[in-house]
């Protein structure tokens, strides 16, 4: 997916849609499975040009967080709320599932040039190790 390796802790299952980001009509690759019971994501888009990276991470953010109904937007949207992961900034926030239940997540979102990465760990209670699982692996060139 894009210049980023990412190891899953299970077999993914790979989906691709058209969304629009910022304005901008992308195509959307996404790769996730359940383990443990914790939801592992990684997710991409390729913008034109490096420029409009920036505007498509806080247009991102900002819809992953709403469509949780993040409790904390305001803080979770600080990327320092976390310690960083293998060179990620990422954020935890908690919210709810689309069936009501509570979920917590730990999110970043990375740019490599034109590529946009969103990498995740959804649980109902989210651990260090859940978290680790993902972040540890993945890797920009």
């Amino acid at each position: 997916m894009g210049p980023m390796t990412a190891m899953l802790p299970c077999k993914p299952d790979r989906a691709q849609r058209n969304t629009t980001l910022a304005g901008q009509a992308l195509t959307l690759e996404m790769a996730g499975c359940e383990a443990g019971g914790a939801l592992f994501a990684v997710s991409h888009v390729q913008v034109p040009g490096p420029e409009q990276a920036a505007s498509v991470v806080n247009a991102w953010r900002a819809a992953t967080l709403a469509n949780m109904g993040a409790a904390d937007t305001a803080t979770a949207q600080e990327p320092s709320n976390v310690a960083p992961r293998a060179g990620f900034a990422p954020v935890r926030a908690t919210g709810r599932r689309p069936d009501g239940a509570r979920v917590q997540a730990e999110l970043a979102w990375v740019t490599a040039g034109s590529h946009v990465f969103h990498i995740a760990v959804y649980a109902d209670k989210l651990t260090a190790d859940m978290a680790d699982t993902l972040f540890a692996q993945a890797r920009l060139p």
